[in-house]
């Protein structure tokens, strides 16, 4: 049996061998959306617990400031950042119980959701429902990481609270994007284009944390084969999220909202 390669995920090398390619994909038959969990694509803070070397989930190497990998367990310089294609984008509240009631997910809600306009402001800037949980406005990128060992991977992006104006900086240069075509000017498809996502230090008045830096790196080329292939599987990505077939386990990887970051 010939060794032809091998590929790395972690620390761990995987051996891959001529003639795997006739049985490509056997043994996940029964595989649904059901069954993968997203991996989510999160900055780390000081009191992250995968930067606490004393914390049963602490990451070798990790500190505040690196983008974390909840699936795969990896850890990326927020300095040399990371490369994504955004597939889809949509916005959920997502209710919280309040940390002195023991804090953990609720539910998440569409913004047309009656529940959502129940939410009333307090003296925090927090939004609160008529039962006492923290409603927290929640921006969702679905994308593509392009990972060198592993390929794209599918992943999600939330911004809450002061990264909010990152989202929005970053539909509108997405949007601003645009070609002509034969029936005139029309606005590129968002998987059309790859996108650096760094970390940068910021602060306000309560403290500093880590933040999304995002730039426009390049874009997909439909003439070539590869740059083809990845905009194919975000557009199945895109229509897999519309459809509902994408599920968010946001009950083990959405952090609870807290103030912005204090170090």
């Amino acid at each position: 049996m010939a060794k032809t390669d091998v590929a790395t995920q972690g620390k761990q090398e995987i051996a891959v061998y001529e003639g795997f390619e006739q049985y490509g994909n056997e043994g996940f038959s029964e595989v649904t959306t059901e069954d993968l969990a997203i991996p989510f694509l999160r900055i780390l803070a000081q009191l992250s617990p995968q930067v606490n070397k004393r914390d049963g989930a602490y990451v070798e190497g990790a500190e505040a400031g690196m983008i974390y990998n909840t699936v795969l367990n990896e850890v990326y310089s927020g300095e040399d950042g990371v490369l994504v294609i955004p597939c889809h984008y949509n916005r959920r509240f997502v209710e919280w119980t309040p940390r002195e009631k023991g804090g953990g997910y609720v539910e998440s809600y569409a913004p047309t959701d009656s529940i959502v306009s129940t939410a009333v402001r307090n003296e925090r800037g927090e939004e609160i429902l008529p039962n006492g949980n923290i409603l927290s406005n929640t921006a969702q990128f679905f994308v593509l990481m392009l990972h060198k060992d592993l390929g794209p991977q599918r992943a999600l992006i939330t911004m809450t609270s002061t990264q909010l104006k990152k989202s929005r900086k970053w539909l509108s240069q997405a949007q601003s994007i645009t070609a002509t075509g034969e029936k005139g000017l029309y606005t590129l498809p968002l998987m059309s284009q790859v996108y650096k996502l760094n970390t940068v230090q910021e602060q306000n008045d309560k403290g500093t944390w880590f933040g999304w830096e995002i730039t426009r790196s390049t874009g997909l080329n439909p003439e070539d084969p590869e740059d083809s292939g990845l905009f194919d599987m975000g557009l199945a990505f895109a229509k897999s999220v519309k459809a509902g077939e994408v599920k968010v386990k946001e009950s083990t990887n959405v952090e609870e909202p807290k103030d912005d970051g204090i170090m």
